[in-house]
């Protein structure tokens, strides 16, 4: 039931592990991978015989994952093992079911059309950022970019032709933010990106490097970016939370647009205009 009712694969190759020793009377059982061992229980006495065994856990078509078993001289051999293969059988099933939920949490934390995170799953990291910057009194950004005159294409060139943009607005992001920086389709053609560590005036210099790649590049076909910014360093007395950071953002957003479009605007500038 440990193996069938595991939450996740780290959690199910330490039960095969801890099974293996504490159930079969295991020397030593390890679940391990090209790169790495996941978990090891036991230990192998060098003075006694031993009979070792390996069986793969992971889909034939996925990364091997194989579950190592070694025991000191079983008396029977020949039931231990079919035991333990009694035993791989269900966790090879617990396993491929953990992959096919895991495939599910994932199709429900990201955008169809464009591969990003969704809105659901950036507000989560967000909220985490946000506290950790906090936590160490670190730098954190929030930008909102609208693509300008974007029902102008789906109405000129359908929405296939939109959903093209779209996908290379998405495409403009990953080449140019970090590994560590979030990003999503924060609804339409708006996305949401997180910039740990970093202020409003590097993210502006950010904002303006992806306005000008999205721009030059065809598939674009003709629209612009339109960005607001807000950084923790703009939050209030009394307005700390991840979503007030949000908000400010969309405020810079909507001033932006009214400033003529294809343009940044921070928090930082917003408060120095008026």
């Amino acid at each position: 039931m440990r193996v069938i009712d595991a939450a996740d694969h780290d959690e199910l190759a330490r039960v095969c592990a801890d099974e293996m020793v504490s159930t079969f009377g295991a020397s030593c059982a390890r679940v391990m991978d090209t790169t790495r061992v996941w978990c090891e229980v036991g230990q192998v006495d060098d003075d006694r015989p031993t009979a070792a065994m390996a069986l793969r856990l992971s889909a034939p078509d996925s990364v091997a994952v194989r579950l190592e078993v070694i025991v000191s001289s079983p008396q029977d051999l020949v039931i231990w093992r079919q035991q333990l293969l009694d035993l791989v059988a269900v966790a090879r099933r617990a396993w491929a079911r953990l992959v096919l939920l895991e495939h599910e949490r994932s199709l429900a934390r990201q955008d169809a059309l464009t591969g990003l995170a969704n809105r659901h799953a950036i507000a989560e990291w967000l909220d985490v950022a946000y506290l950790t910057a906090l936590h160490n009194a670190g730098a954190l950004a929030v930008m909102i970019v609208d693509l300008d005159h974007f029902k102008r294409v789906n109405d000129t060139f359908g929405h296939p032709a939109g959903d093209d943009v779209l996908v290379c607005a998405a495409a403009c992001f990953l080449a140019h933010l970090r590994p560590n920086d979030r990003v999503c389709r924060w609804g339409g053609d708006e996305f949401l990106i997180v910039l740990p560590q970093v202020d409003a005036a590097v993210a502006a210099q950010i904002a303006d490097r992806l306005r000008m790649a999205f721009a030059a590049d065809p598939r674009a076909r003709g629209t612009t970016m339109t960005i607001g910014i807000s950084d923790i360093d703009a939050l209030g007395p009394g307005a700390h939370c991840a979503a007030v950071l949000v908000e400010q953002a969309d405020g810079c957003l909507l001033a932006a647009k009214q400033a003529g479009r294809n343009c940044t605007i921070t928090t930082t500038r917003l408060r120095d205009t008026g």
